[in-house]
């Protein structure tokens, strides 16, 4: 049997069983689901498109037969289909002028900024196909909630003076109105952790079919300031079309984060304790929600200022200026 016809139907195999296994497993089940496209990215970055391709289908089908119809949909929609997207646009590349020499052919691969905005769409399609699964209308949906609401009361574990009346019902309403949106940031978060893992581990092992991109020059598409705008206005709107737009929305401010944490990093290069103010900020960012918004808020004004454009040329002044005082 060809190799690549056993690489893609491994990765396809390993993928569905940690996702049966997430299923299966409750008290597993948010570990391995976040690890679930990992084989499946690492496939593909490492050994080409087709095998990604062919270890998404083995992919689906396995977990169909093991689980069933609706959670083989779920399976694919929620983790195949969009880790094969993700990989495919990841290997897109073209041959331009090398700026450096004109007389030269370079390889221009796809922007990563490009990929996260791909991904931070796709977070809002799944969200809302997601959304329409539990209910295709605010009766059922809200009804779905409401019997989510005793399984999340046994898994806190807290006792009755501490669930209330009150309590349950403020819980009730936030769940209602932010489920769409937690469930774009933790999806969008999954898939962009296992890609990067995955390019990563492809490059350490020296089959990465792409160089990984410095994450200090990503840069978001401009049209994504205007589609976070509409989808943050079209949030505030009743019933579904507004929850679905909250999913949008959470998926493109995460995006957004991630040009601001990208742009922090392009003005802490050379820094000394560089490392330590690293690790101080990204603690921040996950333990407290308005660092987080802060960096989404310095990220939407990359494109508006243009931060990192303009400390570039500070600093090519700077040298400039250093070289004519030697001189």
């Amino acid at each position: 049997m060809p190799t690549h016809l056993i690489i893609g139907g491994g990765a396809g195999l390993v993928s569905a069983v940690l996702f049966a296994s997430a299923v299966k497993s409750a008290a597993l089940a948010g570990l391995i689901l976040y690890i679930c496209p990992l084989p499946l990215c690492l496939a593909g970055l490492a050994c080409g498109k087709q095998i990604v391709t062919l270890a998404s289908f083995v992919g689906t089908v396995l977990a169909v037969i093991a689980l069933g119809a609706s959670p083989g949909l779920v399976f694919a929609v929620t983790i195949a289909v969009p880790a094969a997207i993700l990989v495919h646009l990841a290997l897109q590349s073209r041959t331009v002028p090398d700026p450096a020499n004109a007389g030269k052919q370079t390889v221009e691969w796809y922007p990563p900024g490009r990929l996260v905005a791909a991904a931070a769409v796709i977070a809002g399609v799944i969200a809302m196909f997601l959304l329409l699964l539990l209910g295709p209308d605010m009766v059922r949906y809200q009804a779905t909630i409401d019997e989510m609401m005793p399984v999340i009361r046994d898994a806190l574990g807290v006792d009755e003076e501490v669930w209330t009346a009150e309590a349950t019902e403020n819980l009730r309403v936030l769940l209602t109105r932010a489920l769409p949106a937690v469930i774009a940031i933790v999806w969008i978060t999954i898939a962009l952790f296992n890609m990067w893992l995955a390019g990563t581990i492809a490059k350490g092992s020296g089959h990465a079919l792409r160089p990984w991109p410095n994450f200090h020059q990503l840069e978001i598409p401009n049209a994504m300031v205007i589609a976070f705008a509409v989808a943050l206005a079209m949030s505030f709107i009743p019933g579904v079309i507004g929850l679905i737009a909250s999913g949008f929305a959470g998926a493109f401010l995460i995006a957004y984060l991630l040009q601001g944490l990208a742009v922090i990093h392009f003005y802490t290069l050379g820094m000394p304790f560089r490392a330590a103010l690293l690790v101080v900020l990204y603690l921040a960012v996950l333990l407290l929600g308005w660092v987080a918004i802060l960096v989404a808020i310095l990220g939407l004004g990359e494109p508006l200022f243009g931060l990192r454009g303009r400390a570039a040329t500070t600093q090519s002044q700077n040298n400039t200026n250093h070289t004519n005082d030697q001189s």
